[in-house]
């Protein structure tokens, strides 16, 4: 199911997503998806259309640098939310690097040991996709505190009726 979601998204990103792209290395402006693998800016740069999704600040399509890695991508998404799945990101690759296979990123081992050996590399197209956590998503989206509360307050008033 979770393949599945991430296929839909990155097909969405490819498909749909059209201007408000931040292009890297430039001032925001109006631009189209392309669907070629690589475009060279008139600096000479070669860029590609990468996918970010999930629990990120800024999720969407962005126009970067070949080359570029997880941790600067994920700052150009305005990094990861509170309660982002840090130790299991998702790397859907579209084309390019590897066609049609998916990596798993332990994002954690990488920021507690700072061995790069174990990240995935970007190619165009590729979607990434980063878990909120069930516990974060319970506690801001469910209530359940809030609700085991109302519930406490309910029984207290009861009894204290009989």
């Amino acid at each position: 199911m979770k393949r599945l979601i991430i296929i839909i998204y990155c097909c969405l990103g490819i498909l749909s997503a059209q201007g408000n792209s931040p292009y890297y290395g430039k001032s925001n402006t109006q631009m189209s998806i392309s669907s070629a693998d690589y475009i060279t800016g008139e600096d000479g740069i070669v860029r590609m259309y990468v996918n970010v999704w999930g629990h990120v600040k800024n999720p969407g399509t962005y126009l970067v640098y070949d080359g570029i890695d997880i941790m600067t991508l994920m700052s150009l998404a305005g990094g990861p939310l509170p309660g982002a799945k840090l130790s299991d990101i998702q790397v859907f690759h579209a084309n390019g690097l590897s066609d049609g296979s998916i990596d798993s990123i332990n994002l954690d081992l990488f920021l507690k040991r700072g061995d790069k050996s174990e990240l995935a590399e970007i190619g165009p197209h590729d979607t990434i996709y980063i878990e909120q956590t069930l516990g974060n998503y319970l506690f801001t989206r469910v209530n359940l505190l809030n609700t085991g509360l109302q519930i406490i307050n309910i029984l207290y008033t009861i009894s204290r009726l009989n």
